[in-house]
């Protein structure tokens, strides 16, 4: 039983890394590795094979927002500024595409906000068994993430008879920028512990969602 369950944890792991680094691989780039890879995106292309579209801005606004607070705890105040400054310009970038990102949940945290993937990753249902036949699945599926093609990936798992669910978390935007902007000010005046509450505030706003894969929600924008 230990080993079944050990077995479960690792397909878990290995279909997740494989998503993000299918669906996730230009979210953790350099501002170096963007200018590079911008020119040669095949975006487009990837989206229609996603199971979920996932925002680099927001990605990189929170990645932002995280480094901040990490530079604060560490005295490092200047570098927290430039931080909150590229958080406050990732954000903006984020809200002029919010419509193709965020999705139509019916039941929003905050009513008139909008919750935009800054990650998502696939996962096992409770209950999974691992055997021979369903291993060879989770290997044909992962062939097809390190393609990007998320889509087929589950399709190789169904057919597995493999239940997976996609998690997400979901950078509330609006509220986001609002409190990306106090920091801006608060460490303007020199205030770090209160521009620390600010950004730890939005930090406590993501959202993190689980859907069954034939039930994600659609984007505003319909997609």
């Amino acid at each position: 039983m230990r080993k079944k369950t050990i077995l479960a944890a690792a397909v878990v792991a290995a279909i997740s890394a494989g998503m993000i680094g299918a669906s996730m691989s230009q979210a953790f780039a350099t501002d170096k590795q963007e200018a590079q890879t911008t020119q040669q995106s095949d975006e487009q292309k990837v989206a229609d094979q996603d199971l979920i579209k996932v925002s680099e801005d927001a990605t990189l606004t929170m990645q932002n927002v995280r480094g901040a607070r990490l530079a604060i705890f560490n005295g490092i105040p200047d570098k927290a500024q430039v931080y909150t400054d590229a958080a406050a310009t990732r954000v903006v970038a984020a809200l002029k595409d919010v419509d193709k990102y965020a999705l139509d949940i019916k039941k929003p945290v905050q009513e008139g906000e909008e919750y935009v993937p800054m990650h998502a990753s696939l996962g096992i249902v409770e209950g999974f068994v691992p055997d021979e036949t369903k291993m060879k699945h989770i290997a044909k599926a992962n062939e097809h993430l390190h393609k990007g093609e998320t889509k087929k990936a589950v399709e190789v798992l169904k057919l597995g008879a493999i239940d997976v669910a996609l998690s997400t978390e979901l950078v509330p935007l609006k509220s986001a920028k609002s409190h990306i902007d106090e920091a801006v000010r608060l460490i303007g005046d020199g205030k770090y512990y209160e521009a620390n509450l600010a950004l730890k505030a939005l930090e406590d706003a993501v959202v993190i969602e689980t859907f069954a894969v034939d039930a994600i929600p659609k984007t505003k924008a319909g997609s």
